[in-house]
């Protein structure tokens, strides 16, 4: 039944989207699906989670999810996004994997990496981690962390490098 909302709010989420027209399932696995759709002419496919835990508790944070979009073609090959059910503050949001920091830059209550030069190393830490964890802070100040456990994470950005070379 989790999956099935899950499915049901990402294509809800995804038909406001400019660049999400008519996405469908490629897979899942544990907690991350793998989606294609179309953007104008071309293919686009994402690996896509919800947050597994979100703190403080008693906030409402509203869907919070991470994306690594697959780019069929240029110097960069995939896109990571974050998006929450809030306005981030216009501060840092900072990404801890395993150990491995990451800086993300927000605007509204989406958010990108800070660097794309650093997409290729972004995905190879989800890739080899176990647990992504997220710090951010929303426009009224409020402290938040969020974790998405990384298992299923390689087999879904697999399936979308593959529907989409």
């Amino acid at each position: 039944m989790k999956f099935l909302s899950t499915v049901f709010a990402f294509l809800v989420f995804s038909s406001t989207c400019a660049f999400a027209q008519n996405p469908h399932l490629l897979g899942a696995n544990e907690r991350w699906s793998a989606w294609k759709a179309r953007e104008g002419n071309a293919a686009v496919c994402y690996a896509f989670s919800d947050a597994a835990s979100k703190k403080p508790e008693n906030l409402d944070h509203g869907r919070v999810t991470l994306f690594v979009r697959q780019l069929g073609s240029g110097k960069v090959r995939t896109e990571a996004s974050l998006q929450t059910g809030y306005a981030f503050a216009p501060v840092a949001i900072r990404i801890s994997i395993d150990g491995q920091e990451f800086t993300m830059i927000p605007r509204g209550n989406y958010a990108w990496l800070r660097r794309t030069e650093r997409e290729a190393e972004f995905v190879r830490a989800l890739e080899k981690g176990r647990v992504a964890v997220v710090e951010a802070t929303s426009r009224r100040g409020n402290k938040t962390t969020y974790a998405f456990p990384l298992k299923g994470f390689t087999a879904m950005i697999r399936k979308a490098r593959r529907e989409c070379r």
